[in-house]
């Protein structure tokens, strides 16, 4: 089973509980307050401990500085949503590091949304092999180190609406390939999968964004839908040339106050020739939480889930979701032999009632058995 503490989330909802409406959607473009209201911060620093486990990293444990501010109109006394800007720095007990700076900006009257985020990273990750028949027994462990940037300027085009250039830069280097066992090599290096050496992946693409969600911590009505389209390579300086496509569809529907049923589907499909590092995954605390991230990979991948969240008592409540999905290299590779079903339970606990921040601790059941997840905010 899998354990996920990510205190970097806490930092989140602790500036959330604190200021109010967060991360730059926490209200819907044309519900915006008149005026900032008086108890309410409109700019301010907030110093954040980082404190998580995995797997991967064994205990991480670092600091986060949280910015966050509101621009008021030039015309009259409303202010934008809430920008916010995050630099993280943290170390794990494998001597892993991560340093991570991003942002979320909207500017005067909401007219552009600006995002984006610079990292740098010294990771470890396992590969079992592409597709699904890959059995557990083929694990491999292999470490490397990334530099990324990541730009987006989108202009706002509707209600809740905005539409703009996504660029995104990533250099992977210093991989070290560890063999599957003594006597057999790593399948990265055999097969000479790309990224297995590393390099530059670079890429530019174009994003939609429409959020009508009533509150983004827990919605319980509107619609989320962010669709993309990116094209990498030597176009952009890229080492890698492919295409990659991504739609993020999600519906709340309130049955009674308290009591929500939300929907999730989401599509990553990709042609050419991917990094291993930028594979789609079937897995992870966010969608078929039976399985975990990166144990499935494949140029693509399509899923769908549903979860039932309502109310126990005091401070907790409880959900209940389902999902089924798979990866896949052509859509008629698709079997039911193979496609990943997913069925588990969770119990929350509000951080935050007024919010709606609450944390999950959630265990999700699928074809090798049972993973299980503590983490701060929903699945979707």
């Amino acid at each position: 089973m899998k354990a996920l503490v990510t205190g970097q989330l806490l930092g989140l909802c602790l500036l959330l509980g604190t200021v109010g409406p967060a991360w730059g959607q926490e209200q819907p473009a044309d519900t915006i307050p008149a005026t900032a209201p008086t108890q309410e911060k409109v700019r301010g620093v907030i110093p954040i401990p980082v404190l998580y486990y995995t797997p991967d990293t064994k205990l991480g444990f670092g600091a986060a500085l949280l910015g966050f501010f509101k621009l008021q109109s030039r015309t009259d006394t409303s202010y934008t949503r809430l920008s916010t800007v995050r630099l993280i720095a943290d170390y794990t007990l494998r001597k892993q590091t991560d340093q991570l700076l991003d942002w979320a900006i909207f500017t005067r009257e909401e007219k552009f949304l600006l995002r984006g985020e610079l990292r740098h990273r010294v990771y470890t990750d396992r590969f079992y092999g592409i597709g699904n028949n890959t059995p557990a027994s083929d694990e491999e462990i292999y470490e490397f180190d990334y530099v990324s940037a990541r730009v987006a300027g989108l202009k706002k085009v509707g209600a809740r609406m905005f539409l703009g250039p996504d660029f995104q830069l990533t250099n992977y280097y210093d991989l070290t390939l560890n063999p599957i066992s003594d006597d057999r090599e790593s399948q990265l290096l055999t097969q000479q999968i790309p990224g297995y050496k590393g390099g530059l992946n670079s890429g530019l693409g174009l994003v939609f964004l429409l959020d009508s969600r009533d509150n983004v911590a827990f919605a319980s009505s509107g619609t989320y839908l962010e669709m993309s389209g990116y094209r990498f390579g030597n176009t952009f300086g890229g080492d890698f040339d492919y295409n990659n496509f991504n739609l993020d569809f999600r519906k709340y529907f309130q049955l009674k106050p308290g009591h929500v049923i939300a929907h999730n589907t989401s599509f990553n499909l990709n042609n050419g020739a991917i990094p291993v590092m930028r594979m789609a995954t079937a897995g992870g605390d966010r969608i078929l939480r039976g399985y975990a991230k990166n144990r499935f990979l494949e140029d693509n991948f399509a899923g769908t889930q549903l979860e039932y969240r309502f109310p126990l008592f005091w401070r907790f409540g409880m959900a209940a979701f389902a999902g089924i999905g798979d990866v896949f290299d052509k859509p008629e590779e698709v079997r039911f032999s193979t496609l990943k079903y997913s069925v588990g339970t969770g119990l929350r606990y509000a951080l935050n009632q007024q919010q709606k921040l609450n944390v999950r601790a959630d265990i999700g059941y699928g074809r090798e058995g049972i993973n299980f997840y503590v983490v701060i905010g929903e699945a979707f």
